[in-house]
């Protein structure tokens, strides 16, 4: 018997939505607090150790919120199994390349590619 079958994916919820929150609020006190943005403090703060890993633990969470949020909605009102599995493969394929293609921009970007 799976007691608090739903329980897992809202506690899950409300991390991913305080991870977001709290990055969110570092991003902007990073940004208010320091010198006038350009292009150099731009690059500078998203090619650092510090940013890249920041950036992608951002839209891996950002990604996570929104595959709960989606799922959740897709079983309480897409009655259709078929289109409700079509709905949240599409969904799933489009936010995992998401994140994907963050992880790679800061993987090159870091290492100094093209």
């Amino acid at each position: 018997m799976r007691l608090f079958l739903g329980q897992r994916a809202w506690v899950l919820q409300r991390v991913t939505a305080l991870v977001l929150l709290f990055l969110l609020a570092l991003g902007a006190a990073t940004l208010l607090g320091g010198p006038p943005l350009d292009y150099e403090r731009w690059d500078t703060l998203a090619t650092s150790t510090h940013g890249s890993v920041l950036i992608v633990v951002f839209f891996a969470a950002l990604a996570l919120h929104g595959w709960i949020g989606v799922r959740d909605i897709a079983l309480d009102y897409i009655h259709s199994p078929a289109l409700r599995l079509a709905l949240l493969a599409l969904v799933g394929v489009i936010l995992f390349a998401i994140v994907i293609r963050v992880l790679l921009t800061m993987a090159v970007h870091f290492t100094g590619g093209a």
